[in-house]
């Protein structure tokens, strides 16, 4: 082979291995399973949110018009009903992997839950009409810490927006929330506030309500897509192209 020759061939071998195809990436996006896709992508859901926190609205209004400001209260549920955690069921989806306490402690230690559409006006609402804000949780209470810094990012304050939060205590504590939703009066008439009456409660689970169901108790369901627990909601149905 004559020198320019030699030279072509090699050039041409280097312009072949410049032009090759990357390998494709290890890991692909993966379809999300149908509540967590309604969630994070369909405008609906919020809209929805919105309409239920509305209702409730409407019916806070009417009991501040018979109760006097300071004895009345409204106890919502946190996840999914406060804060919205679809970013770590996505993440779960994406390794195949399902809840964790492990990783869920890892994800409120990140504390960038975002806000579930509706909740902050009517919690504002709530304060505005004389009544109390309290939380129940099954957040464990090693994050109650990370769970306050995460409502204050989106704009909830202690004292400020809600008075009372309940997490769960751990390693024993039983996740019927009935017993700390008893408890929640308690805790206003040691911060002053005597003789309050829980109006309403607000989840997305069937047990973010005291158990067992009674007719009288006044619950606000937002629907979550069935993405855990017992949702209060039916399942969404698929969206039809």
């Amino acid at each position: 082979m004559h020198f320019r020759q030699f030279l072509a061939a090699i050039t041409l071998a280097s312009f072949a291995a410049c032009t090759t195809p990357a390998a494709a990436p290890v890991e692909s996006d993966i379809a999300l399973s149908e509540g967590v896709d309604w969630v994070a992508n369909h405008p609906e859901w919020g809209e929805k949110a919105e309409q239920v926190f509305a209702l409730a609205t409407d019916y806070v209004e009417e009991v501040a018009a018979t109760h006097e400001a300071g004895t009345w209260a409204v106890a919502l549920d946190i996840d999914e009903t406060v804060l919205n955690n679809v970013e770590y069921q996505i993440r779960r989806e994406r390794i195949g992997e399902g809840f964790t306490p492990e990783s869920w402690h890892e994800w409120t230690s990140e504390k960038s839950a975002t806000l579930v559409p509706g909740a902050k006006p009517f919690i504002e609402r709530v304060n505005e009409l004389g009544g109390h804000v309290a939380l129940v949780t099954n957040r464990a209470d090693t994050e109650q810490l990370w769970t306050e810094e995460n409502l204050a990012s989106v704009g909830l304050e202690r004292n400020e927006d809600f008075r009372v939060l309940l997490t769960r205590a751990q390693p024993k504590g039983a996740s019927d929330k009935t017993p700390r939703f008893d408890v929640v009066p308690a805790m206003l008439a040691a911060q002053g506030y005597p003789g309050v009456e829980i109006v309403a409660f607000i989840g997305d689970n069937r047990h973010d309500r005291p158990q067992p169901i009674s007719a009288d108790d006044k619950f606000f369901c937002i629907d979550q897509g069935g993405m855990y627990g017992t949702p209060c909601a039916q399942r969404p149905q698929p969206v039809m192209n």
